[in-house]
């Protein structure tokens, strides 16, 4: 059933044409459920069609649940991306550098057939302004209690679009490791601001690095998920091989292995290869086969604290700090 769900992915990205072979009504089922555990549903719908040219079709009890489920994310996009451009226009407006992550803010690598079937999960806006200056921003806006830990001011604007207004680059509990994350960050600071059609955003070789740090932090903290993965496709396709420097001729291979994170991030590059079928010239490091099958146990079969705790043993010493 993996593969089969690998493949369905890349049929839904551009990757593959068709299934090796056609699920029966219990898989289909189940396709549709995995779909839904790994926040990926509404980019599954799309390769569900595809397949329709090819004579597979789902049991139509699943089909109409699946459409379904499409149209309500594509809905909430709309709202999630209105909102989105709210918060940056008030941010800037009151002169604060700022620029959307991941989400609402890699959407566009999507193109323009799958951005609005991504399944939002909140916005997330980093700030260069510091943490005392979110937080007067957010009661500016008539929040009288703010919730913020270290990293992140909570913005309670709506009650089904969480917005997490990030202080900080860094994900991980690490404050070592934060302090070289941030530094490595300032020095490249021009990367983190870029417009688009729509929002500011990094670069996309800088959302690279941010989003491998992210799912390094994400994973030894609260486990990731295929959407978050997928993410990291998009971006090293609109990058298309076209990885470049950044300050100090550092590469993003070089830059993750400053940040103590390059096994990780060469384990993710495998499982590009793996899930996505992404060629080996459109990866800036070495795919590493055995930390990627551990990267991808840990997606397919929920986050497991234990394996993570021998394989990660200092790593995850931080999360009980």
């Amino acid at each position: 059933m993996e593969k089969l769900f690998f493949e369905l992915m890349q049929v839904a990205v551009g990757q593959l044409d068709c299934l090796s072979r056609g699920p029966s009504p219990e898989e289909w089922a189940e396709l549709y459920q995995t779909a839904q555990r790994q926040a990926v549903a509404g980019i599954c719908y799309n390769g569900m069609e595809k397949l329709f040219e090819f004579g597979l079709r789902a049991p139509q009890d699943v089909s109409i649940d699946w459409m379904a489920e499409a149209e309500e994310i594509r809905m909430s996009n709309t709202i999630v991306n209105k909102r989105c451009a709210t918060i940056q226009k008030k941010l800037i407006e009151r002169k604060i550098y700022t620029s959307v992550l991941l989400g609402q803010g890699i959407a566009s690598y999507y193109g323009a057939e799958l951005q609005e079937l991504r399944q939002p999960k909140g916005i997330d806006v980093y700030v260069d302004c510091g943490r005392e200056k979110a937080v007067r921003f957010v009661k500016q806006t008539g929040q009288e209690h703010v919730r913020h830990t270290r990293q992140l001011v909570f913005l309670d604007a709506w009650e089904d679009t969480p917005v997490r207004i990030h202080t900080q680059v860094a994900h991980t509990r690490n404050r070592l490791k934060n302090a070289v994350i941030e530094r490595w960050f300032r020095y490249n600071r021009e990367q983190l601001f870029q417009e688009d059609e729509v929002f500011v955003v990094p670069t996309p070789r800088a959302h690279l690095v941010y989003a491998l740090q992210y799912l390094y932090g994400q994973m030894l903290s609260e486990g990731i998920d295929m959407r978050q993965l997928m993410d990291c496709f998009f971006i090293l396709k609109t990058l298309n091989g076209q990885f470049g420097q950044f300050k100090g001729g550092m590469t993003i291979e070089k830059t993750m292995k400053s940040f103590l994170m390059k096994r990780f991030s060469c384990g993710v590059m495998w499982v590009m290869q793996e899930v996505f079928n992404v060629d080996r010239k459109l990866l800036p490091m070495e795919p590493l086969e055995e930390e990627g099958r551990f990267i991808l146990q840990q997606v397919m079969e929920g986050r497991r604290v234990w394996p993570l705790m021998k394989r990660y043993p200092l790593q995850m010493m931080w999360n009980f700090i």
